[in-house]
């Protein structure tokens, strides 16, 4: 007779005791209330002083660490086992949790480390060792100041031409031209019907804004709709 052993899981060393307890095992939702989750800490909190409060509602557990690993030792062999809430729950040991503070600050480098890969090449031959110049005493470097001075220049001459090419004062252009809409004759050269045309003004005119404003327009009558008809 011979027992096959090879489905067998491996065999798992237990977790070795720490000042961490991971609760598990806590199915009801009721648990998570705040309430519930103060009793449950305060009756804990009475044998051994917690250190971290960690209760997980979506993992359904609740991580807990002690000042001491014998605390929460002693604490798991009260609690692995018993019912909260008609639940059994499961009690772990888990990481083990720092009690002291540490600094988390990164680590200066290894003085020690901190040389050159290879020596820097040596200078060329006849190189030769010169004291730098003093700075700059004017306000401007000699080619920003060309440049502006010809962009002075070209601005003058751009002005004189402009004012050499602007019309005298009492002189008008002459408008671009019209356009006629609409054309009597092409309709029976009815005389109750008026031409409708369109003068392009978008040309320059010496006409100043003010004088624009004051000018009335007269507003054209609209011909009698029994004529449009006709």
């Amino acid at each position: 007779m011979s027992i096959d052993l090879s489905t067998l899981p491996p065999l798992t060393s237990p977790t070795a005791p720490s000042n961490t307890l991971l609760i598990t095992n806590l199915k009801d939702a009721e648990i998570f209330r705040p309430d519930n989750l103060q009793t449950i800490r305060e009756l804990i909190d009475a044998s051994a002083p917690i250190h971290v409060w960690a209760p997980l509602k979506s993992f359904r557990r609740i991580i807990v660490s002690f000042m001491e690993e014998k605390d929460a030792v002693r604490i798991k062999d009260i609690l692995d086992g018993e019912e909260i809430m008609g639940v059994a729950v499961k009690v772990y040991f888990g990481q083990p949790t720092p009690i002291e503070p540490r600094d988390e600050h990164l680590p200066l480098p290894d003085a020690g480390k901190l040389f050159f890969i290879s020596p820097p090449p040596s200078p060329p031959h006849g190189w030769e060792v010169k004291l730098e110049g003093a700075p700059n005493k004017q306000v401007h470097a000699e080619d920003l100041a060309e440049a502006l001075a010809s962009l002075h220049s070209r601005a003058q001459a751009t002005a004189q031409a402009q004012s050499m090419n602007a019309p005298r004062k009492g002189t008008r252009h002459a408008r671009s031209g019209s356009t006629t809409i609409y054309n009597p004759s092409e309709h029976g050269l009815s005389p109750d019907l008026p031409a409708i045309e369109v003068e392009d003004l978008s040309g320059d005119s010496d006409v100043s804004p003010i004088e624009q404003q004051k000018s009335t327009f007269t507003h054209t009558a609209r011909p009698p709709v029994e004529l449009m008809q006709q």
